[in-house]
């Protein structure tokens, strides 16, 4: 069932992928990767108390995946739950340090928090783990900016327009 949920996700029917899920819990509901499946699922429905609910019991069952705290962390920060958000970001990373997504997304709630030093660092090494990556760029000027660094903000815009060209929001805060 799970494998199912998995297929149908992938040709976007979630409300049968979700019906999926549920049976694979009943058949075997210690495993946390159904929980984590049943999640994004849920995310994807707009079920967000729901998919918070399976995102807990998947850590409860695996303590150590990093990719559950990460995903429990977006659908925290996205309910202004900041803080919580925050210490499942930290826990991701205390668990795959070299996990970019989960830097950026840390920086993200931080910035939100006014903690923008910290953000920035967050940014920058998820800039290191992902060099390409244009949003990171665009995220760490963006918070350079709010701690009034207009100039090193400036080539993080910049970066972030030459690695994704007709990147509109960092076009926007060149001025």
């Amino acid at each position: 069932y799970n494998n199912l949920g998995n297929a149908l996700v992938a040709k976007q029917k979630i409300e049968e992928a979700i019906s999926h899920y549920k049976m694979a819990i009943k058949l075997n509901p210690t495993l946390a990767i159904i929980h984590y499946n049943l999640g994004i699922a849920l995310v994807a429905e707009g079920k967000n108390e729901e998919a918070i609910s399976h995102y807990k019991m998947a850590i409860g069952l695996k303590p150590d995946y990093a990719e559950v705290h990460y995903n429990l962390g977006n659908v925290l920060l996205n309910k202004g739950r900041t803080s919580e958000a925050i210490s499942h970001y930290k826990m991701a990373i205390k668990l795959n340090p070299d996990f970019a997504l989960a830097h950026n997304n840390l920086g993200s709630a931080l910035s939100a928090e006014r903690k923008i030093e910290e953000a920035i660092s967050h940014y920058k090494m998820a800039i290191e783990l992902k060099p390409g990556w244009a949003d990171a760029y665009f995220n760490t000027g963006v918070a350079l900016r709010k701690e009034g660094n207009t100039r090193e903000a400036i080539f993080y815009y910049k970066m972030a327009i030459e690695l994704k060209p007709g990147y509109a929001d960092a076009y926007n805060n060149l001025g």
